[in-house]
């Protein structure tokens, strides 16, 4: 039996010995992925201290190592990979060749950069009669960056140009802070909220999906009231026909001790005067500087429109136009119904009906027609008539 047990101890020695030295083959071989590197003096920055986020981009270069399953230096692997961002948009080059593991100082320009971001990297390939690459779903990612901020500005005034000039943080998940803002209107489905001091692309509207209930100690404690302050915001950024959203928003208000009570702070003095847009109704690039914020048309006829129509049956939209023959929609149905917009369209063309000032919160449709941009007064008080003493 001694002899048995020497003889298994043995062998079990040399097997052990044999895989020290010839090495165990790896189940998996080949790429397993890749190790991204910035260059040594580019600052990644911090949640507390964020970097610089110039209206070019940021401008740096990465390092690039094919690894292994043994997650060391794959020096055998010569393919193609293409860079681009977990978030943003790399506008440099984005398609290289790797030869030997490596690929270094490769320039990447990041744009549409908001809150934190990654440099990601992944293998492509051609597969057999096709013409395009495609990604085999090898790859890695550099260390988080920290940039500048969300903020509303940012989000509406950062746009890539498409139809209806989308936002370019379009899909992304953002928290607005560390910028002053208050809420303009309030509707069934949510609010606007507008960025104190910034002129244009200024305000988003928050699709609450339902009216915006606040935890408030006023008397009229149930939803939340125009003027209100806002500290933080939390939403998905989501283009709905053009008009660009934040989806299932969280946000936190602004509180105050009153009466030992906490109640919600509101500054109705916040909320910008409107802006005539008279002169830019038919410059969509014009308009939606404006989008989503409060803005008025003066002396405006309603156009004749068929009430038939599913655009007014379903939606209540019908069309306003300038003494000068421009055109923008209107919808009144939710926060001006006394306004009967059947009975103001002309009987003919010599006979038109009364003429307005409108005001209210400037949406988008891209499929309404004649214009895609509508005109949403916040409630009665927004339609100023000016001649209907006169009839």
């Amino acid at each position: 039996m001694k002899k048995v047990c020497v003889s298994l101890i043995f062998f079990l020695f040399l097997f052990v010995s044999c895989g020290e030295t010839t090495g165990v083959e790896p189940k998996n071989k080949g790429l397993a992925g890749f190790a991204v590197e910035f260059a040594e003096d580019f600052d990644l920055g911090s949640p507390e201290h964020r970097i610089e986020n110039p209206e070019g981009g940021i401008i740096t270069t990465i390092n690039i190592t094919a690894l292994g399953y043994d997650k060391k230096p794959y020096t055998k692997y010569n393919g193609e990979v293409e860079i681009g961002l977990l978030y943003g948009e790399n506008a440099a080059v984005s398609r290289i060749t790797m030869e030997n593991g490596y690929a270094e100082n490769i320039e990447v320009k990041m744009r549409y950069c908001l809150d934190y971001d990654r440099v990601v990297v992944q293998e492509v390939k051609k597969h057999d009669g096709e013409e395009t690459y495609a990604p085999t779903g090898k790859m890695g990612v550099s260390p988080v960056f920290y940039t500048n901020v969300a903020s509303i500005s940012a989000i509406q005034g950062t746009t890539k140009g498409d139809r209806g000039l989308s936002s370019a943080f379009n899909n992304r998940n953002l928290t607005l802070k560390d910028k002053q803002m208050v809420v303009i209107a309030v509707i069934e489905g949510g609010f606007y909220l507008h960025e104190v001091g910034a002129e244009e692309y200024s305000s988003v509207y928050m699709y609450t999906y339902s009216t915006p209930y606040v935890d408030d100690n006023r008397e009229d404690n149930s939803f939340l009231p125009v003027g209100a302050l806002i500290e933080s915001a939390n939403g998905s950024v989501f283009e709905f026909f053009g008009f660009t959203e934040m989806s299932f928003p969280t946000f936190k208000p602004v509180y105050v001790e009153k009466n030992g009570k906490k109640e919600i702070k509101t500054d109705t003095s916040l909320i910008p005067a409107p802006k005539n847009i008279n002169d830019i109704l038919t410059s969509n690039n014009e308009m939606e500087k404006y989008e989503a914020s409060l803005v008025t048309v003066e002396n405006v006829t309603v156009a004749w429109f068929n009430e038939e129509d599913s655009s007014y049956i379903e939606y209540s939209q019908f069309p306003l136009e300038t003494s000068d023959g421009k055109p923008i929609m209107a919808q009144t149905l939710y926060t001006a119904p006394l306004f009967n917009a059947v009975a103001e369209k002309p009987v003919d063309e010599n006979t038109k009906g009364h003429h307005y000032n409108f005001t209210g919160i400037l949406k988008q449709h891209t499929s309404a027609r004649p214009s895609t941009w509508i005109l949403v007064p916040r409630d009665m008080n927004d339609i100023e008539c000016l001649d209907c003493d006169d009839k």
